[in-house]
């Protein structure tokens, strides 16, 4: 029985110690994750499903691309993700308040 257990033991420590090397040597990337969804919809239908877009951007971090006579003109995307891309451009934004 012991020599059962020493080699359960020595096998554990084998499988242990590999995994420990490939974590070692495999690092996390972004290319490692799966691609974001994309939904693409006209502005006209956008306007009649404009809560479910948001939700979409909101919660499931996908983007809704908006069309008008075919061509890409604008696109809706989660607040995360337009503070990420605003940091990595270098850029800073206003807000501009509407007047009354």
């Amino acid at each position: 029985m012991f020599f059962a257990s020493h080699a359960t033991f020595k096998l554990m420590y084998i499988i242990a110690s590999t995994a420990l090397m490939y974590m070692n040597v495999v690092r996390y990337t972004s290319a490692m994750t799966a691609p974001k969804k994309e939904h693409q919809e006209k502005i006209a239908d956008f306007r009649n499903s404009m809560a479910d877009s948001i939700e979409r951007a909101r919660y499931f971090d996908e983007t809704t691309v908006l069309t008008s006579r075919g061509k890409r003109v604008a696109v809706l995307v989660g607040m995360d993700f337009y503070e990420r891309a605003l940091t990595a451009l270098g850029e800073q934004r206003e807000l501009v308040t509407p007047e009354s």
